[in-house]
């Protein structure tokens, strides 16, 4: 009976393994919604060493810190308040450490033609879209993207995003 009982576990081991290889490899796509307030670094006392950087929330991830990069700016043509940017973004969870490194592509407005006059400090909107570069931590592994929009003026900065992050 033993005999029976251990060549049955086997030949289910063996059947069975496809199934759980297949579970194990699956892709699995949550929501990605996070919010940061951010300085730009016109004040005096600049807080970081990059263009942009604040804190927020990853919603379901807990409390986050970020920073930016602009890495393309094309200034507004003539007649237009709207020009193209690009940039890279970190977001850093507070609670372990982990990142999600994000390329970010759209177009940068400045109500009024104010980038003619002064563009340090002026009111801005951004409309972007956001790609996952990598990820590290419990985001090692991630791909997606979605939205990102941006509103600011003076030293602070509002930052949205919205999307999807896919696990493999």
């Amino acid at each position: 009976m033993r005999k029976v009982v251990a060549l049955a576990g086997f030949v289910l081991t063996f059947a069975l393994a496809p199934v759980f290889a297949q579970a194990a490899g699956a892709e699995t796509t949550v929501a990605f919604q996070a919010q940061f307030k951010e300085s730009v670094g016109i004040a005096a006392s600049k807080p970081c060493d990059h263009f942009s950087c604040g804190t927020g929330t990853v919603v379901g991830f807990g409390d986050a810190t970020t920073f930016a990069d602009v890495t393309s700016f094309t200034p507004p043509t003539e007649g237009t308040n709207c020009g193209l940017a690009t940039a890279d973004q970190t977001i850093t969870l507070v609670r372990d450490s982990s990142t999600l490194q994000l390329e970010i592509s759209g177009t940068v407005c400045f109500p009024g033609n104010t980038f003619e006059a002064d563009p340090a400090g002026e009111p801005l909107r951004v409309d972007a879209t956001f790609t996952v570069k990598l990820g590290t931590g419990i985001f090692e592994g991630a791909t997606g993207g979605g939205t990102n929009e941006t509103k600011g003026s003076g030293d602070q900065a509002h930052d949205t995003f919205s999307g999807t992050l896919t696990f493999t």
